[in-house]
């Protein structure tokens, strides 16, 4: 039996710099690409407010810069919060956050396709919007999630199984390759209800050579986060 406790937990996280975590019950059949662990901790680092104001009309540098800091930054913590948990007796794997993966890491899950976005919203920290961004109430899409699996015994938040985006569809609006289908996501609903992603593929695929193979316009454009640290 682990010895860690949540009040071990939530000084790690406050030590690590992590804005946003919880801890989610796993359902007895895995989820897709996940370990089979029975508790996941979702745990997320916000972008820097004043970075992504400015991408609201476009990818910039700097924030291809910030999206690489927060992956390592991300990768890292996910690291010492599995050894932290090992070091307690419990079983811990990580997933890093997505599109970095790190070929030293022999646990790491596939990150490329285990969604964090389901192990946030089953942790109670949000839910998915229109561009099939996760949400927090908080601070909005505005944030990297990165999730570790772990055999401890920790106290599950409530799950999020609605959106809460009512008739907002400022992402939808705002993205250049028309890629939202301004649709309220409930859990279990199919990425492709909500997203075009072939058509943001598009999108982020004809920002290479400038700043990289991303965009941001649907993080930027979001009201939530807005009134913490944003613009």
């Amino acid at each position: 039996m682990s010895e860690i406790r949540g009040e071990a937990l939530a000084a790690f996280m406050t030590d690590a710099g992590v804005d946003s975590w919880g801890v989610a019950a796993c359902p007895p059949s895995p989820w897709p690409y996940a370990p089979a662990l029975p508790f996941a901790i979702s745990l997320g680092i916000r972008i820097d407010p004043a970075i992504i104001a400015e991408v609201e009309h476009g990818p910039t540098a700097a924030y291809l810069a910030e999206y690489e800091r927060l992956n390592v930054k991300l990768r890292a913590t996910t690291e010492d919060l599995a050894a932290l948990l090992r070091e307690r007796g419990a079983a811990a794997e990580l997933v890093q956050p997505t599109d970095s993966p790190d070929p030293s890491v022999v646990d790491w899950v596939d990150a490329r396709v285990f969604a964090h976005k389901t192990a946030a919203t089953q942790a109670g920290l949000g839910w998915i919007g229109k561009t099939a961004l996760f949400v927090s109430p908080r601070l909005g899409p505005r944030l990297r999630l990165a999730t570790v699996f772990t055999d401890a015994e920790l106290a599950a938040g409530e799950p999020v199984s609605e959106s809460r985006c009512g008739s907002c569809r400022r992402c939808v609006d705002a993205c250049p390759a028309g890629a939202g289908r301004d649709v309220l996501w409930t859990a279990g609903m199919p990425r492709d209800m909500l997203l075009d992603f072939s058509a943001c593929e598009r999108q982020n695929a004809s920002n290479i050579g400038a700043v990289g193979d991303i965009c941001g316009i649907c993080i930027a454009v979001c009201p939530y986060g807005r009134s913490h640290g944003g613009v």
